[in-house]
């Protein structure tokens, strides 16, 4: 089924309904994502659409405010039923025509979708509704000043940016396996993209929590992937299963651009659109199983994977080290707004740290775990 093209100027005009195909010389855009034509001399284009089922409900060259496409869908997604405040997603993709306005079948007046706000306002989204209404992160690094601001909750997909997001995401590992409320009290299934999993660092994070290396190595569960379809493949078939069988809440998958942006890619298309359809994958999947999900950038390799990170991803948020210190720049967040801050412990970068500079964070690490085990001894005995 082919989409209608919807007049975008003269509300008096947009009455005329005419067939995509006879406004673009027999060119056709099919109702899912996955059968957009793109291409890198396309025209830049917003694409809202279903996360889940892939349905495109409006194709736009202007953005429109998310909370208008919820209201003329009645909240819900067309194809799938599922509640668009959850599921609604956009994308600014390059497709090969020259497109102002398509929008979905099912909408009667495609002008409301370009008017001034109005009477929208009313409409509001409460994100409360996609996550918990207790705003607590229910994985936290012991170092407060990250835990404020970035606040992970199961159900989110995190993309994290920077060197530092390795070690940050090894130390993530360690904290997942901890007895609640310190932890998840769970298995992690780490999926190395990036060849970069180092077992003797993560080692040294269980330690400083007073954890036995043996025990929490044997929770994270490594596969390596080593060109970008074998990657997909890991997050399309693999992951699922492996969350499924292991318990866990916690998914790492590290460095993910590089492989897409490999030197010896020949079809940077097909990788892009791959890297689309795999991030879209861990969103719905980190949703469906409410668990989290983080993945790291050790670099930018690609503006467009980068945006589209940034567009899919519940939380997106870039860790810059400078000479004393690590400049956090939230880009994204279900109920943070986007700020930037900068975080100095002890005169030194997150990475070096994280990494155990001077014993700094290994002293530090003790007394935060003294006391957390501390609190969950009198909450045992209560």
């Amino acid at each position: 089924m082919n989409f209608e093209a919807r007049c975008e100027g003269d509300p008096a005009r947009t009455g005329e309904h005419t067939t995509l195909i006879q406004q673009q010389e027999g060119f056709a855009v099919q109702r899912k994502l996955s059968q957009l034509p793109l291409g890198e001399n396309g025209s830049e284009t917003h694409v809202y659409y279903c996360m889940l089922c892939e349905e495109i409900l409006t194709l736009s060259i202007h953005k429109i405010d998310p909370r208008k496409i919820i209201l003329v869908f009645d909240g819900i997604c067309p194809e799938c039923g599922f509640p668009l405040e959850k599921v609604l997603r956009c994308e600014l993709s390059k497709i090969t025509a020259e497109v102002n306005l398509l929008t979905h079948h099912k909408i009667s007046d495609p002008s409301c979708l370009l008017r001034a706000a109005g009477k929208l306002r009313e409409l509001k989204v409460n994100k409360a509704d996609l996550l918990s209404t207790d705003s607590n992160p229910n994985l936290t690094t012991g170092i407060k000043e990250l835990d404020q601001l970035l606040s992970f909750r199961l159900g989110q997909l995190a993309a994290l940016y920077g060197k530092a997001s390795h070690p940050f995401s090894s130390l993530l590992c360690v904290r997942a396996t901890l007895p609640q409320p310190l932890g998840l009290d769970s298995n992690v299934v780490f999926i190395d993209g990036g060849n970069v999993f180092d077992a003797y660092s993560t080692s040294e994070h269980a330690i400083r929590h007073g954890i036995e290396a043996e025990k929490v190595l044997a929770k994270i569960h490594l596969s390596r992937a080593f060109t970008y379809h074998q990657l997909g493949t890991l997050i399309n078939e693999k992951l699922p299963r492996a969350l499924d069988h292991f318990n866990a809440k916690l998914a790492i998958i590290s460095d993910i651009t590089l492989l897409y942006c490999d030197p010896d890619v020949q079809d940077k298309q097909d990788a892009l659109n791959v890297f689309r359809k795999d991030i879209r994958t861990l969103a719905a999947l980190a949703e469906q199983r409410h668990i989290l999900i983080v993945t790291t950038n050790l670099q930018i390799r690609n503006t467009r994977m980068n945006a589209v990170l940034l567009q899919t991803a519940h939380v997106s948020a870039e860790l810059e080290d400078h000479d004393t210190f690590t400049q956090l720049t939230l880009s994204r967040h279900p109920f943070i707004p986007q700020l930037k801050a900068t975080i100095s412990l002890d005169r030194q970068t997150l990475e070096s740290y994280l990494n155990g500079a001077h014993g700094t964070f290994m002293a530090n690490g003790r007394r935060s775990r003294n006391r957390e085990t501390e609190k969950i001894q009198r909450q045992s005995t209560a």
